[in-house]
This record gives structure tokens, C-alpha cells and sequence, in this order.
């Protein structure tokens, strides 16, 4: 071969290596899940948060101790590998998994899970940030402080971490399941205090995916943890959730490729992915409620009467059919009856007529436009709709003008308006501050009636609740939540619910099935109950 002919060859050789590195590379271009969504995260720190859209993104990096399995509430083994209690089922010890990383490169032990139930627990702890609000532990755990059922959280060893309680708590195994416990790294706490969660940290847990960043309203992006413990299922190197408020505009996205996959679509849209070869539609199960309730810091709201009247000028029928389509089911509970404890036998009516008869006989027989709050002062009557659309409300300003016009069709006449942003109307609703009445909507966190029921009623007054009191069904409920017999949990649930429908405490709309909808190449999603979808377990189909 002479040299020339050599220089040739060795210059086609150099020429095919680059490009072979090339192509290894591209072909090594991490898998990236986009997923659209209504509205922004509020949070990043789950324990500080109640809303879903924080959940969803936190969901992908933190865990807790225990985990829900697949698509149910069943509990399974998380960060603890097993548990045992004693014949009360008073003092509970779990056994932690062992090798276990924080995003930050510290260990996970007992130590960190004491430092996280203090934390939430204790108001003097000082990694309990005044700024913030820990309303999940107060309303799971009876309280903060020493109401809390859990009297103490103790490392045995390093790897072993012991819980004693003041009395049984029946879901004990599925509250520590919810997301909102998850336990994040203390190292990380200590070292942004109040910032930790927000966008410029986001979340250090122990989860498949990293926070990476966070741009409000449009982009949170998370990426794949080397040193997660566990396996990952699916092929996703890269999940990136995009904030798009208008329903349409996510489906127009997600048809042109900008998104693989979304939650909520209007009803046209959702026919037009049933039938498209590109499209397919999974659905949630339907463990939500959309609901209106009530500021009972208004007089005419305190009158049973004004309550009925205003519940049977409201077709649910036609809102479900409306907005709902075929995923929808008008509510009768606010426990849908996916929830054991759902009562079957109670029922709701649309009848204007004898909701004008009520009216009168509360002394409004013309209705009213204005109403009147504890101190006398007048102010025009509010209904407030959700500034984002949610899995148990798919249109919320379309379903407020419908509740206007039904309530205007008995004399109320109301002033639909929102309330800034996300943040801003939770925050509003947490002080009390939405004065008049106002959409809002639960999803089942453990598939337990206590987490419906408890959460919002075992207490008395609070801003957070509209300032509604009913000190009967206050004790029924929290009988129920220490009895261990589920038999008998069920049938205080039954009158829990049937004592609630006769105080019309609050409006009940509807159920969802909550429809999500994929681009053909995406393969593995699993819908949970509880919302708490889990997206290692998502694959992109690259060959498409």
C-alpha cells in the first residue's frame, strides 16, 4: 500500500470514528417526558404545600416512608422496609432501607426522619419557619405541638426509628404514605431555611429525580438521580412540566408535539383524541370532589335555609354534562363512592321552585344581591372560581357563571370574580378571605374517609374552613378515626355524611374521572388514585 493510499485510509478511518462518536452521542441525548399542566406549583417543599400541582412535581424526587402501589391506595414499603406495632396499636417501628443517598449526597437514617416530624411538629423547632404552614400535619396528626397524636419519633438505632402515639390512629399506615411526609434532607433545611422549596432551590429528597430548575409559570425541570436507590422502569433521563393555563392551548401543544402528555382537556378535545391514531386517552380514578363552599362569616349564610335553597337552585345534572362529559358523576357526598364509608342512600335535587320557598321563608322572597357580615357591614355577594383549572374542575369560570345564572333563576344575584393567582387564591382561602362563597375541590390523598372527612371538619371554626362549625359531626369524626373496626368506621362515616347533607355545611358538585391524555409514543404511565403518578415508570418510544 503506498503512503499516499495509507494517508487516505487513515484519514476515512479518523473521518468514520468522529462520526461514530457522533452518532453515539446523539443517540445517547438524555429521553426527555413533557408534561403539560393548568397551573404553576405553589411549593416545592411538600410539607408546607396542599395542592396538587406542587405534588406532582414532588412526587417524582421525594418519598416517604411508606408508598402507594401502582395504581391503588395499597400501602407498600418505601423508605421503610417493614413495620410492626404493639397490641394497641399505640407505638409503631419501622426498619429503614439502608444506602440510601439524598440528592445532596448525605445519608438517609433514623436521624433525618426524627428531624423531619419535629420539624413539622414542633411550632419552637426552628426549622419550622413561621412563613409557613404545616396544615397537613395538623390535620392528619390531630394537631401540632402537644395535640399531635404522635407523642414522639425516636432513632433506635441508625436504621430503626420508633413512633408512639397518644391513641390509635386506624390510618396510621396510609397517612404515612402521603406525599407530604416525605422526609428531606436535614443538611438541605439547615442550609436554606425558609428558601428551601422555592424556585431558586426546589427540593433535595431521596427520590429517581432531581430538581433542576424552576422558571414560574412556564418550566419546572427535573433530571434522572444516578445514585437513586431503586429502580427506574422507564427510559426518562429528563422530565420537564410546563405550565399552560388554557385547555386548549395544552391540547394544541400536545398535538403538534410540544408535549407528550397532559392532564384536563375540554370536552371537544377529548373526542378528538378518543378518535385520533396519534392520541390516547387514561383515565384517574375518580377519588375527588369538586365543591362550593360557603364563608359562614356572612349572616345569611348562618340560615339553613339560605344553604338548601341555594343547593337545589344548582343542576348538577347539567353541570356534569355540561363540563364533565362522560368522565363526570354528580356528587351526592363529598366522599365519592370509589371511598368506602360513601352513604348510597343519600340523594340531590334540582328544584328551584321550592328553593324560592325556602328563600322566602328565611325572610328573602325577592332574594338578595348584597349580604351581611358578623359586624353588620354590607357587601355585594362574591361567588369566587378557581384561577386554574384542577382534575376535579375542568372549567371553573365557565362552572361559576352557571352556578350565577341558576342562583340569579331564584333571586341571588352574585358577582363571579377570582383571586389572583394560584398561590394567591389558596392563601385567601387559608385567612378566610374569600368572603361570600367560593369553588374549591378535594383529592383523596390515602384513599381513607378520615382524609376527606377529618381533614376538613374534626376541628372547629377555622378561617380555612369558611369559619364552619358543627360540633356534632366534630365528634363523630373523631370517634371514627380511633376505631379500629373498619365496619364500624364505615357506618360513622354514613352519618357523618348524612349529617352534613342535612346541614348543607357545603355545596357538592361532582366526581371526575380524571382524563389524562398521551401522544402515542408514550408507553407506562400509571394514573394513581391519589394523584401521586409516578413517572420513572414512563417510557418514550424513540422509534416513532
Amino acid at each position: 500500500m503506498s503512503k499516499k493510499i495509507g494517508l487516505l485510509f487513515s484519514s476515512l478511518l479518523v473521518v468514520t470514528m468522529v462520526f461514530g462518536v457522533v452518532g453515539t452521542l446523539q443517540a445517547q441525548e438524555p429521553v426527555t417526558f413533557i408534561f403539560g399542566r393548568g397551573g404553576d406549583s405553589v411549593q416545592l417543599d411538600p410539607a408546607v404545600v396542599t395542592d396538587g400541582e406542587s405534588f406532582r412535581v414532588t412526587n417524582q424526587g421525594c418519598e416517604s416512608l411508606l408508598a402507594y402501589d401502582g395504581e391503588t391506595t395499597n400501602v407498600i414499603p418505601s423508605l421503610a422496609t417493614d413495620w410492626e406495632s404493639n397490641e394497641d396499636g399505640t407505638v409503631w417501628t419501622f426498619n429503614l432501607r439502608e444506602g440510601v443517598k439524598f440528592h445532596d449526597g448525605t445519608d438517609f437514617n433514623a436521624d433525618a426522619v426524627v428531624f423531619n416530624f419535629e420539624r413539622w411538629r414542633f411550632t419552637d423547632n426552628p426549622y419550622h419557619f413561621e412563613e409557613q404552614a404545616y396544615e397537613y400535619y395538623d390535620y392528619m396528626w390531630g394537631g401540632l405541638d402537644d395535640d399531635s397524636i404522635i407523642t414522639a419519633v425516636e432513632a433506635l438505632d441508625d436504621y430503626t426509628v420508633q413512633f408512639t402515639l397518644s391513641q390509635p390512629l386506624a390510618p396510621i399506615l396510609a397517612n404515612l404514605a402521603m406525599p407530604m411526609f416525605s422526609i428531606a434532607s436535614p443538611t438541605a433545611i439547615q442550609e436554606y431555611g425558609p428558601d428551601y422549596g422555592t424556585p431558586g432551590v426546589g427540593y433535595v429528597c431521596t427520590g429517581p429525580y432531581k430538581f433542576v430548575e424552576w422558571i414560574p409559570d412556564d418550566r419546572i425541570v427535573l433530571e434522572r438521580f444516578e445514585d437513586y436507590w431503586g429502580e427506574i422502569e422507564g427510559n426518562v433521563d429528563r422530565i420537564i412540566i410546563r405550565t399552560i393555563p388554557d385547555n386548549s392551548a395544552r391540547f394544541a401543544a400536545l398535538q403538534n408535539g410540544e408535549i407528550h402528555a397532559m392532564e384536563q382537556a375540554n370536552i371537544e378535545d377529548l373526542a378528538i383524541a378518543e378518535e385520533s391514531d396519534d392520541l390516547y386517552v387514561l383515565t384517574r380514578p375518580a377519588l375527588n370532589t369538586h365543591y362550593l363552599a360557603f364563608n359562614y362569616r356572612i349572616q345569611e349564610f348562618q340560615d339553613v335555609r339560605v344553604r338548601q335553597a341555594i343547593s337545589l337552585a344548582i343542576d348538577r345534572q347539567a353541570i356534569v354534562d355540561a363540563f364533565f362529559g362522560q368522565y363526570g358523576q354528580v356528587a351526592t357526598n363529598f366522599l365519592p363512592p370509589l371511598v368506602w364509608g360513601h352513604n348510597d342512600e343519600l340523594s340531590v335535587e334540582y328544584n328551584p321552585e321550592r328553593a324560592r320557598e325556602l328563600l322566602a321563608e328565611a325572610g328573602y322572597p325577592d332574594g338578595f344581591s348584597e349580604v351581611t357580615l358578623d359586624d353588620g357591614t354590607k357587601i355585594p355577594l362574591t361567588l369566587y372560581y378557581m384561577p386554574i383549572v384542577r382534575f376535579y374542575n375542568p372549567d371553573p369560570e365557565g362552572i361559576a357563571q352557571a352556578e350565577a345564572n341558576y342562583l340569579a333563576d331564584i333571586g341571588i344575584e352574585v358577582q363571579i370574580a377570582s383571586a389572583g393567582d394560584w398561590p394567591t387564591y389558596l392563601d385567601m382561602r387559608r385567612n378566610g378571605e374569600l368572603i361570600g362563597m367560593y369553588q374549591l375541590g378535594w383529592g383523596g390523598d390515602n384513599g381513607d374517609p378520615d382524609n376527606f372527612l377529618c381533614y376538613f371538619f374534626c376541628d372547629g371554626p377555622k378561617p380555612e374552613e369558611g369559619f364552619y362549625d358543627n360540633p356534632e359531626l366534630r365528634e363523630i369524626l373523631q370517634e371514627a378515626r380511633v376505631t379500629p373496626d373498619q365496619a364500624a368506621r364505615q357506618s360513622l362515616y354514613e352519618e357523618a355524611e348524612a349529617m352534613l347533607a342535612e346541614d348543607v355545611g357545603r355545596i357538592f358538585i361532582a366526581h371526575q374521572q380524571t382524563p389524562l391524555v398521551f401522544r402515542s409514543e408514550v408507553e407506562g404511565y400509571v394514573p394513581n388514585a391519589v394523584g401521586t403518578d409516578l413517572y420513572r415508570f414512563v417510557t418514550i418510544n424513540t422509534d416513532m
